[in-house]
């Protein structure tokens, strides 16, 4: 069979350090596919440029060593020069190796990735299914690729997009991600799991619904349980974090789920994020006696009316009584929150920045801000005329969290790179 390697791209040099110290995770979209891979008899490498650092000499050696006659990369805005320039190394080490890139970014922004980088195909959407599908396809040197979900170059250069992969609707039946490929010593946070996939929300800054699709799938309480106990007896693992959009979505399964953790007899410690609409004091008291003992929520503004614009459909009322509740019962709390939003003015900023400071010194939140950036696949990106966004640029490896790209109606990126200085200092007095 062929030697695949997966290669997850780095992330910008400004937070890498950061990342890697504080908040680091295995890349689990790039492992769910490996392992479907692996499980069909593909040799299988996989590399994490987000926690590994190497020079050009160095990332040669490795993709010469593992002989690899497919490279899949896993793709991120503001990986976006890496992206070129790596895809440009593999081929000059081999034109003959096929280079896939998947994820987000690829879904959203194939016309470049195909036109501009020398990637030879797009995996849009779950990956899973679909790589293997145009794995074999390569693999069997087919002059047509039809695998659903893929968009790729013909020979005249056109591109091709093929007809969308379909949803997996069985997430239970997907073989739980083989942890080994990668070196889980490089890991802060090494044991995360995916319960399901799709938000059910319609924030016009996220692109989830764009990506999944309209439809939350979930694993079984079950299933997740299992993959936990797996990972405790097989790794000695006992602390998680559930790496989902909102894991509470469904209190009936998040109930059944505390259940079986409660019934072991193996102390689990573990973590998620969860809207605020739908915490109540029976929620948090369940999940905590479970072993829950870190949360996030998304505050994203504190104003009601910034958020009713947002389509949040939270209001900072709710925000506040989730964080109280979960302050009563002495959780590690994580708010999140955005400056810059579409109908942002100074002083909705202010408030913002404001409320942040008292949920922090109130509660001892630890509070995260960053600057709206308009990704592709979001709802803002699409409007931003309608929503009287600005785009400042056009260079994707500029589209970050810490970068402020826009002018709003309202306010100038200028004005955004002075507040997002307040937000640095805001952040240097979390406890930890």
């Amino acid at each position: 069979m062929k030697n695949i390697l997966l290669i997850n791209l780095p992330i910008s040099t400004w937070y890498k350090k950061f990342f890697t110290e504080t908040n680091s995770m295995p890349p689990l979209g790039m492992l769910y596919v490996g392992t479907v891979l692996k499980n069909e008899g593909y040799n299988v490498k996989a590399l994490d440029l987000a926690v590994e650092s190497f020079s050009v000499d160095e990332l040669i050696s490795i993709i010469l060593k593992s002989q690899a006659d497919i490279i899949g990369l896993s793709t991120y805005n503001e990986a976006w020069h890496s992206l070129i320039q790596l895809s440009k190394i593999i081929k000059k080490i081999n034109n003959n190796i096929k280079i896939f890139a998947g994820g987000a970014f690829a879904t959203f922004c194939y016309e470049s990735i195909l036109n501009e980088s020398e990637v030879d195909f797009v995996v849009t959407g779950e990956g899973e299914y679909a790589t293997l599908e145009l794995c074999n396809e390569i693999s069997n040197d087919e002059k047509e690729y039809k695998a659903a979900g893929v968009i790729w170059k013909n020979s005249t250069g056109d591109i091709i997009v093929n007809e969308m992969n379909k949803r997996i609707k069985d997430l239970d039946s997907i073989p739980w991600p083989d942890r080994k490929l990668v070196d889980l010593s490089k890991y802060t946070l090494p044991y995360t799991i995916s319960t399901a996939r799709g938000c059910p929300g319609e924030c016009i800054f996220c692109s989830s619904k764009a990506f999944w699709g309209k439809k939350v799938i979930m694993r079984s309480a079950k299933s997740v349980y299992d993959e936990m106990k797996y990972l405790h007896d097989t790794l000695n693992a006992s602390i998680f974090y559930i790496a989902d959009d909102t894991f509470t979505a469904s209190k009936k399964r998040i109930f059944e789920f505390c259940k079986l953790l409660e019934d072991t007899d193996v102390n689990y410690t573990w973590g998620c994020e969860s809207r605020a609409d739908i915490v109540d004091e029976e929620l948090i008291a369940t999940i905590n006696k479970a072993g829950c003992t870190k949360i996030q929520f998304g505050l994203e503004s504190a104003d009601n009316n910034i958020l009713k614009g947002l389509k949040k459909k939270v209001t900072i009322e709710q925000i506040e009584n989730a964080i109280k509740l979960a302050y009563k019962y002495h959780m590690h709390i994580t708010a999140s929150f955005i400056i810059g939003h579409a109908e942002d003015t100074k002083e909705t900023i202010e408030k913002t920045l404001n409320f942040a400071e008292f949920i922090q010194k109130e509660y001892g939140v630890n509070v995260v801000g960053s600057i709206n950036t308009p990704f592709p696949g979001t709802e803002q990106y699409n409007k931003c005329e309608e929503y009287g966004i600005e785009i400042l640029t056009d260079d994707w490896n500029n589209f970050r969290l810490n970068n402020a790209i826009i002018n709003t109606k309202n306010i100038t990126a200028n004005e955004l790179r002075y507040y997002y200085n307040k937000v640095l200092e805001l952040q240097m007095n979390n406890r930890n």
